[in-house]
């Protein structure tokens, strides 16, 4: 009897000792307020509005899931960048790839993204130096994972070779 116990009580210590609860969706939000709006200036309206609609979405309140943080990040990025805050964007864009780097490392699909989302940013102003800048990391950390459908290598070339032709017209 004695024997049966003991895996049964080793189970129960590992099982309670290990398990972390999934985030609900209005942690992440919290979350995604707290540790993306660092250092964003005059951006509260923004904030307020994307909150609201954030706590609105019911669909993603019953079907939230880890990969929703990032995507809540993007939203806000986009909300900033339609309220014409360029620069609270841009400071966003920073804080997703410290997050991306230490979440997932420098090469990663989210690091990649992050910095090829950040070259249109400054594409959008009409920077396109930055822009080829943060496209050429894109292509770089691309190139370095592997090859499918979502890796935008090709796409990132395209976009440094267009935009050294306008450049160069200019």
């Amino acid at each position: 009897m004695k024997l049966y116990l003991l895996p049964i009580f080793a189970l129960l210590i590992v099982g309670c000792g290990t398990h972390q609860p999934e985030q609900t969706y209005d942690e992440m939000l919290n979350d995604v307020v707290l540790n993306f709006n660092i250092g964003t200036v005059g951006g509260d309206s923004v904030l307020k509005n994307f909150v609201k609609k954030a706590q609105a979405d019911s669909v993603a309140r019953q079907n939230s899931n880890p990969t929703m943080k990032e995507e809540m990040m993007f939203t806000l990025i986009s909300d900033y960048i339609d309220a014409g805050q360029v620069d609270n964007a841009q400071h966003l864009y920073d804080n997703m790839l410290k997050y991306a780097e230490q979440k997932y490392g420098k090469v990663s699909q989210m690091t990649a993204m992050t910095y090829k989302e950040k070259a249109h940013l400054y594409e959008r102003v009409g920077d396109l130096e930055n822009a080829i800048q943060m496209m050429q990391k894109s292509a770089e950390v691309f190139k370095k994972l592997p090859k499918n459908d979502i890796n935008y290598y090709k796409d990132a070339e395209e976009f440094i070779r267009r935009w050294e032709e306008q450049k160069q017209i200019r």
